[in-house]
């Protein structure tokens, strides 16, 4: 127990170390230089350097109560400025995901609808290409199929089949509109369904809910805590991994939003913020994407499971009237 015990306060000391003094202790240090500095010297470090040595040189900086004193405040500041950090990053993961406050649902209905409308346009678009490729491929087979004068097949062509030249005709540019796999990519880029949050990480975390449901009538609120409960460690490290990641990430970006309160006195800080933010806001949407994919594979993999556990016959593959079986019985006739 000892032996447990001391493993168990190293990990934490280093957990309080990583997540909460250093970047703490950086945000103070630029925020102190930028104090110093101001824009009209923002990177004079000639003058940064003599601050610090004149402060050095003061006798009180010598006594040991003062440094005592000094790096305890500094330290619980640090954790301080660490822990708004981890607040504001709760609240960054809210909108990201769409959840937005009453005060700002107004605009996040008009952004879901501006993105549900746009989403609209290039779904039709990926469906007139699919539609058209798959004429063309019918007339290629048909004339490559028919005899010629002479007996023998004719050429692969589309010219003479009125729907493909109309349907094509019709495309502004039809090598770029027949791209199905081009414009599936741009319609995703838009969400991976249509449209029902205001940002695209809450529409992918919708869309793994609605494609389970579609798929296998189950409904993924209610059955995740269970299946939880039936996944293997590995299944399970590496979804908490991804919901890791994604914690990390807001949190990078509510550091990003914090550096925006020096950057009104030391423009670099703003390059920091902007940076920051960035990369925060890429790597969250890797992570929200990869934490949907797994949410899905767990059902495709361990669904079975989930109908064995509560006593519903699922010999082979898991079905929709075997998955619409799970839903009521979980709802419990709710």
């Amino acid at each position: 127990m000892t032996t447990f015990l001391a493993t168990l306060g190293g990990k934490l000391a280093d957990t309080w170390v990583s997540l909460l003094v250093l970047p703490g202790l950086l945000y103070l240090a630029v925020a102190s230089g930028a104090s110093v500095l101001g824009h009209r010297h923002a990177l004079d470090h000639g003058l940064l350097t003599a601050r610090i040595d004149a402060l050095a040189d003061d006798p009180a900086a010598h006594a040991p109560g003062t440094v005592i004193v000094f790096g305890l405040l500094l330290l619980v500041a640090a954790a301080g400025v660490s822990r708004l950090a981890a607040a504001l990053g709760a609240g960054v993961e809210r909108l990201w995901l769409g959840d937005w406050p009453a005060p700002l649902r107004p605009a996040a209905r008009t952004l879901t609808r501006r993105r549900a409308t746009r989403w609209k346009a290039a779904d039709a678009a990926h469906r007139r290409a699919v539609a058209a490729r798959a004429l063309l491929v019918a007339a290629d087979g048909r004339h490559a199929a028919a005899p010629d004068a002479t007996g023998a097949a004719g050429p692969a062509t589309t010219s003479e089949d009125p729907a493909a030249t109309d349907l094509v005709g019709r495309m502004p540019e039809a090598p770029a509109a027949l791209d199905t796999v081009g414009l599936n990519e741009a319609r995703n880029r838009i969400a991976p369904a249509r449209p029902a949050r205001p940002t695209w990480m809450g529409d992918r975390l919708i869309a793994a809910d609605a494609r389970v449901h579609r798929t296998y009538r189950i409904d993924l609120v209610s059955a995740w805590p269970r299946l939880w409960l039936l996944l293997p460690d590995t299944a399970h490290g590496e979804v908490q991994a991804a919901r890791s990641a994604l914690t990390a990430a807001t949190r990078r970006a509510a550091w990003g939003l914090l550096y925006v309160l020096p950057a009104l006195w030391w423009w670099p800080a703003a390059l920091v913020a902007v940076v920051t933010w960035t990369g925060a806001w890429r790597q969250g949407r890797v992570a929200v994407h990869e934490f949907a994919e797994l949410v899905e594979a767990a059902v495709d993999l361990h669904g079975r499971d989930l109908a064995t556990a509560l006593g519903i016959p699922c010999e082979e593959q898991l079905t929709a009237t075997v998955g619409l079986a799970i839903t009521r019985t979980l709802r419990k006739g709710t």
